[in-house]
């Protein structure tokens, strides 16, 4: 994998940038925080979807990448791997998740997140973890091997060099022994409670021929008594049908005497209604005068009850429109006065409220100048956070500075103070004049360097000091001003409630003045009304009706009602009389035929009456050889049932007996795999320990080759022990790196990390490994003399032959003019970053 062209868009510090690599040593430069590293951040964040900087407990969020005030951030990557061209874009916006796709060779081929990780994944060779260790090499992390204990440093090297596949074989096979285990322990449990199980064949089959014996015995029982109960059956049938025809012949007996009675009763009572008519014809004869009279009276009251209603109807209207003139008129009147008297007082209130409109009108005129004092504030306050937010990045930076010069000064002292012929304290050797003269000269340089620096941070740090006391005096009158808002607001809460109560007036007056003239009109009307009276009492006098000749002729005409009622009543009776002659003489000629009926019944019951005691006879005779035959049945049916029960038992020995044979068989095939597997798990664990032991030598002899080389031959050899723990050779010994100096310590884990990359590389044709031909080393020259940053650079350039493209991420400016590409990053004064190609 060879990198070749990035583009970012609102990707932490950037904006926007770009930036192209060529196969070759490339220098990235600028100021400590300027966004350098966030480069290669974006390149690890597009491949895989993580960033360095999420890593760990404190590691931010994918959100907090995107440049501040922005909603959306993208990194698109391209880079060759073979004869292929690989382009991976991955965008991120805050509400709506990550979007991203992959091409090779200008075709699509993953449009899902997952699915272009899993991709990139599986064509590199490694997840990010391995692409972040393998690739990308940071002082900070240098002794990432050396410092682990033994049993991680031998998963790192398993992670780098994809040897924890065989750990997921190994862990595969465990896990598929241990259920082959179970399950053989499940198959040896289910065999002995068969074998159990088995021991009661020889008892069930004697019980089923005892059982079956048996059954045979109560079939020929049953039999004869099955015979014995038909026939008895037959005849109890054939007496139940006479037996029943005698019973019904009963009831209709029973029925029909109280039929006869009832038709006799019925006769009794329809000639007393007879009786009762001719009673009613003799008494409707002497009351028919008196009814005659009754009729007239009736008649002449019908003709005045009809005057009647009209005449109430005309008085009751007589009498609601008098009252309803007289309540209105005086009603209106009222209200008119009322009226008058409302806009009098309302027209006062009026001229009391109009200065207090003309001060309203002022006080609107003073807010609206005042009205955009509070955005201004807002806005001057998040100007001085921003300022705070660059004095603090300012202030550390300048106390980075101010402790570096500390260091370098008494780094310097400490040399001037050994003069020439003592042991140089960085590389141990003998001080001679040019030597000591070039490094007073180099540290001076340094200092001066940072000293420039430093002022111009400073300058920086008074300049945003001016512009926040600025901002502060522009706060504070604004403050004022806003303070000055706030009591025109309420003064103006005072007048607003005077202003609507104005308006509200003016709507009173207005209404009270068309209510008044509404009044009028109405009174007007109400006066014309006065004529609909004297109509209507002429036309009640036209009527001439006279209420108390109404009331004598209605208070006799209710005395003589009762002569109606009972004329009424006896018409009533009188017109049932040819019906009950005619029902008299049905009845009669129905009880005669009831008569004969009855006669013909209890004849035939004197034919069949010994039929109930044979009936009886035969019923108890049936009762018994039922229940003999019941009891035969069930003892037959249960050792029926038995026998069925204990048949089915013997079948499911038998088959407990096949299935037996069968399981002896996959005990037998459970063990052989269960040995499989064991043979496996320890393959697997082997092969991780026999590929380590092999990689080993080949990561000494990487790392000893540039250690000799950096160090011009004082460290010519590292040695690997069993668990990667690393010695290294000086003076004719051995030592731990525990015993070197911090410097030392770094240069030694760099040639380790680079020779372990470059073992990794230089396997990059195998299948399963990872296939990297990109190197980048973060601030790895920072605790380097002048001299070893030579021999570190001159090793790395030899490491051509391994790494088509190695990149250095660096602050140190000497170290450009050693390279054959440069781009630069510089922070703007908005706090953006951009990338500048310098070489």
């Amino acid at each position: 994998m060879i990198l070749k062209h990035i583009h970012l868009v609102n990707f932490k510090k950037y904006k926007k940038a770009s930036i192209a690599l060529d196969n070759s040593v490339i220098g990235i430069f600028g100021d400590n925080g300027a966004g350098k590293s966030s480069l290669f951040e974006a390149v690890t964040w597009c491949l895989y979807g993580v960033a360095q900087s999420m890593e760990g407990r404190e590691g931010v969020k994918q959100q907090d990448l995107i440049r501040d005030g922005q909603q959306e951030m993208g990194v698109e990557v391209e880079f060759t791997m073979g004869t292929h061209t690989y382009k991976v874009a991955r965008y991120l916006n805050a509400k709506r998740g990550t979007k991203s796709r992959l091409w090779i060779d200008g075709k699509m081929q993953a449009r899902k997140s997952r699915e272009v990780t899993a991709r990139i994944e599986q064509d590199i060779g490694l997840n990010v973890k391995g692409f972040i260790s393998s690739s990308f090499i940071r002082q900070k992390e240098l002794d990432l091997i050396t410092s682990k204990i033994a049993s991680e440093r031998k998963k790192l090297i398993n992670r780098l060099f994809n040897l924890r596949v065989y750990e997921k074989y190994e862990e595969a096979a465990k896990t598929k022994k241990k259920e082959k285990e179970n399950e053989l322990q499940v198959v040896q449990l289910q065999r002995k409670e068969k074998e159990k199980d088995l021991e009661q064949l020889p008892d069930v089959e004697k019980a089923l021929q005892e059982l079956k014996e048996m059954a045979e015995a109560l079939k020929v029982q049953y039999d004869t008594v099955k015979k014995e109960s038909e026939t008895v059956k037959n005849e109890y049938a054939s007496l139940e049908k006479e037996y029943q025809i005698y019973q019904n012949l009963q009831s209709t007996s029973k029925l029909m005497e109280k039929d006869i009675e009832n038709t006799k009763n019925t006769i009794e009572q329809r000639k007393k209604d007879l009786e009762e008519i001719e009673k009613a014809v003799k008494k409707r004869k002497s009351l028919k005068p008196e009814y005659n009279s009754f009729l007239d009276l009736k008649k002449k009251f019908s003709s005045l009850d009809k005057t009647k209603v009209q005449y109430d109807t005309k008085v009751n209207q007589l009498q609601n429109l008098q009252t309803e003139i007289t309540i209105t008129q005086k009603s209106l009147e009222e209200r008119i006065t009322e009226s008058k008297k409302e806009i009098t007082s309302l027209k006062n209130q009026e001229d009391e409220l109009k200065e207090s409109k003309a001060k309203l009108e002022t006080i609107r005129e003073k807010m609206s100048e005042l009205e955009s004092v509070p955005q201004q504030i807002e806005e001057e306050i998040q100007k001085v956070d921003k300022i705070k937010e660059k004095e603090a990045e300012i202030y550390a930076e300048k106390a980075k500075y101010t402790s570096r010069i500390t260091d370098l000064q008494q780094e310097l002292e400490d040399i001037q103070s050994i003069g020439v012929g003592a042991l140089c304290p960085k590389c141990k050797r003998p001080l001679q004049k040019e030597h000591l003269d070039e490094l007073v000269t180099k540290y001076a340089t340094e200092i001066a360097a940072h000293e420039k620096t430093k002022e111009k941070y400073e300058s920086k740090e008074n300049h945003l000091i001016e512009m926040r006391k600025e901002l502060d005096i522009r706060i504070k009158e604004l403050k004022k001003k806003e303070n000055d808002l706030t009591n025109l607001k309420k003064e103006e809460h005072t007048y607003v409630k005077a202003e609507m109560k104005y308006e509200n007036i003016q709507k009173r007056i207005i209404d009270c003045t068309v209510k008044i003239s509404e009044t009028q009109e109405r009174l007007t009307k109400v006066t014309q009304r006065k004529k609909e009276v004297e109509t209507l009492e002429k036309e009640i006098q036209k009527l001439e009706f006279n209420p108390a000749e109404y009331k004598l002729i209605k208070k006799d005409l209710e005395e003589k009602s009762v002569i109606e009622r009972e004329m009424i009543k006896l018409d009533e009776r009188i017109s049932k009389k040819e019906d009950v002659e005619k029902s008299i003489e049905q009845d009669e000629e129905k009880l005669h035929t009831q008569e004969k009926e009855m006669e013909h019944v209890k004849s035939k019951l004197e034919e069949i009456s010994d039929i109930p005691e044979k009936f009886d006879n035969v019923k108890k005779k049936k009762e018994h050889i039922t229940q003999e035959e019941l009891k035969i049945s069930k003892e037959y049916t249960e050792k029926k049932t038995l026998y069925q029960e204990r048949t089915k038992e013997l079948e499911r020995l038998h088959r407990v007996k096949d299935e037996l044979k069968t399981m002896k068989k996959k005990q037998k095939e459970l063990e052989d795999i269960i040995l499989v597997y064991g043979i496996l798990q320890d393959a697997f664990k082997q092969i991780p320990v026999q590929i380590q032991s092999r990689l080993r030598p080949r990561i000494r002899k990487e790392t000893s080759a540039l250690l000799n080389e950096v160090t011009e031959g004082k460290y010519p050899f590292i040695d690997l022990e069993s668990d990667y723990s690393v010695t290294v050779y000086y003076d004719g010994n051995y030592y731990p790196i525990s015993r070197f100096s911090g410097g030392e310590k770094d240069l030694i884990n760099l040639c380790l990390r680079v020779g372990i990359s470059r073992v990794l590389v230089s396997l990059s044709s195998q299948k399963s490994f990872a296939r990297i031909q990109s190197l980048f080393l973060d601030e790895c020259f920072g605790s380097f003399d002048i001299e070893r940053r030579k021999n570190l650079l001159a090793a790395l350039t030899q490491l051509r032959t391994y790494f088509a493209q190695i990149v250095l991420i660096t602050h140190i400016e000497e170290v450009k003019q050693a390279l054959p590409e440069a781009f630069l990053v510089e922070e703007l004064e908005d706090g953006s970053s951009i990338v500048i190609k310098v070489k």
